[in-house]
């Protein structure tokens, strides 16, 4: 069944973890009360509405019950978050994550039953929408206008195989330089060791290659 999610609030963090989530074909309603912002994200999600994401009718007019998650993506205006949250809760939201400005924040959206907490400053939009779609990639930073570093856990099709089988180099154009097994950072790569399940593969190349690389996971 086809996971969806609606996001509650359209700013920087909100209108960017709701487009990420519509690329990766997760179904994302994407709500807010500003007219304008509304209309800006109409044709880069599955459906977008205006509403008060504090008023418990309208958010059951958008059958708020339905959805796996919720995202509460308003911070600034902490008495909303706490609104939403409490809102989507009450209506059986199976998974609410709700974004805090501060640790006073967080701890009051915990205590009244948001699942996970995100800070924007340190989350951005377009990770979370990776590990709500449920992306391999778990990284990818682009350091200089010609290179970008990536995270991204073993693919299934990979396990089992070496490092000189899998040819990253000749795949995708990207150079392993480090993997995480069990915690723990191996920098000095035995190519003939076969990947894991739960390996964690670090690798840099041009930008192009890793956006290519990051799309097919």
């Amino acid at each position: 069944m086809e996971k969806s999610v609606i996001v509650l609030g359209l700013g920087r963090f909100g209108s960017s973890v709701a487009t990420k989530l519509f690329e990766k074909g997760v179904y994302v309603t994407a709500v807010d009360s500003n007219y304008r912002k509304v209309e800006k994200i109409a044709n880069f999600v599955s459906s977008a509405a205006q509403g008060d994401i504090t008023e418990e009718l309208a958010m059951k007019s958008l059958g708020i019950n339905n959805y796996d998650v919720a995202i509460i993506a308003t911070g600034t205006d902490i008495e909303a978050s706490i609104e939403a949250t409490l809102i989507c809760k009450d209506s059986g939201v199976e998974k609410v994550i709700a974004k805090a400005t501060s640790q006073s924040h967080a701890r009051i959206l915990k205590k009244i039953g948001a699942d996970q907490i995100v800070y924007p400053e340190l989350d951005t939009g377009e990770r979370l929408a990776r590990a709500l779609a449920g992306s391999n990639l778990l990284e990818l930073v682009q350091f200089s206008n010609d290179f970008s570093l990536i995270e991204i856990k073993a693919h299934e099709d990979w396990i089992g195989k070496t490092l000189i089988e899998l040819d990253f180099r000749k795949s995708y154009k990207m150079n392993v330089v480090a993997f995480e097994r069990d915690g723990k950072m191996i920098m000095d790569i035995d190519p003939n060791l076969q990947i894991k399940e739960d390996d964690v593969l670090v690798l840099i190349g041009d930008n192009e290659n890793a956006k290519e690389l990051e799309e097919n996971t």
